[in-house]
């Protein structure tokens, strides 16, 4: 009896204890003026319509990725660097491969990892403006966590915001796990991105352009060094665009000025019955079939340190 009154008291007290705990309090702040480099392995499917016409495509890609934090007075600058990599694509055409370029994108953030502001260059081709969006995705999916400002225990879930221009993007995070021995938590985050917020609402509305980016991933971030150590996760795209039809004219056809006068018996209307009546002839933008595209992409990934 006293065996199982002292082994319940044990089990109170370290319940207890947990319960008492104090917060862990993740900041990216030990990070400011560090450089951190990663490698990105993707690989995924890709499903494409054009025009009524499907294609199907397997894919793998390895990227080397340069992380520097920065103080900006109250805020924190997360410039991502592409510095190179490889993208294979597998196809029934065939087998691609596709160098990719440096492209560096800026992330402000709060310290505590909400995105407030991208800065970047403008893209100059469709695979500058893919890379700079695939960052972005990856960079929300695993090296911008945002953290409560008062801090996290094992088994806490939270919302954090990001601010995209005018728009939100919420991510949802849960701590897992406590890594005492590496002083780091273990995460899990899953958020959308709204891609078609970054186009003008006209021409978003006159292509019917969306773009969607859904991310669920795991994180082992580094309360020590303010930092992500590693992640992998599963990231899909979905885009859908139609090429808008032209507007009818409607400006009346312009007369001939050889025209002839109505006295000559030439000028009178032709009744055969393989002449064309005015009235039967349709514009011929009216006849174009619309010309749609739609892309999805799945894909998983892991994020590893690189020495």
């Amino acid at each position: 009896m006293l065996k199982r009154c002292g082994a319940l008291f044990l089990t109170l007290l370290a319940v207890g204890s947990i319960a008492q705990s104090p917060p862990i309090l993740p900041s990216y702040r030990p990070a400011s003026g560090r450089t951190s480099p990663y490698r990105l392995l993707i690989n995924g499917t890709v499903q494409v319509e054009l025009g009524g016409v499907a294609g199907f495509a397997h894919f793998a890609a390895t990227v080397d990725i340069e992380q520097r934090w920065q103080s900006l007075g109250e805020r924190l600058g997360c410039a991502l660097t592409v510095k190179g990599g490889t993208l294979r694509l597998f196809s029934p055409a065939g087998e691609q491969t596709q160098k990719l370029g440096r492209i560096t994108l800026l992330f402000v953030t709060t310290p505590f990892g909400e995105l407030t502001e991208v800065r970047s260059g403008r893209a100059q081709s469709l695979e500058e403006l893919t890379t700079e969006w695939d960052l972005l995705a990856t960079a929300l999916a695993s090296l911008l966590v945002p953290f409560p400002t008062s801090g996290v225990r094992v088994g806490d879930a939270w919302q954090g915001s990001h601010r995209l221009g005018d728009q939100l993007a919420l991510a949802t995070v849960q701590c897992v796990e406590a890594v005492p021995q590496q002083s780091a938590v273990k995460l899990r985050l899953r958020y959308t991105l709204p891609l078609d917020t970054f186009v003008d609402p006209q021409v978003r509305a006159l292509w019917r352009l969306t773009a969607r980016y859904a991310a669920e991933s795991e994180v082992l971030f580094s309360v020590a060094e303010g930092r992500t150590l590693r992640a992998s996760g599963n990231i899909r795209l979905e885009s859908s665009w139609q090429l808008p039809n032209p507007p009818p004219s409607t400006q009346p056809p312009s007369q001939q000025p050889d025209q002839p006068t109505p006295s000559d018996p030439s000028s009178q209307p032709d009744s055969s019955p393989n002449a064309p009546s005015e009235g039967g002839v349709s514009s011929p933008s009216s006849s174009l079939p619309s010309f749609a595209f739609q892309l999805r992409v799945d894909a998983r990934f892991d994020l590893l340190p690189s020495r």
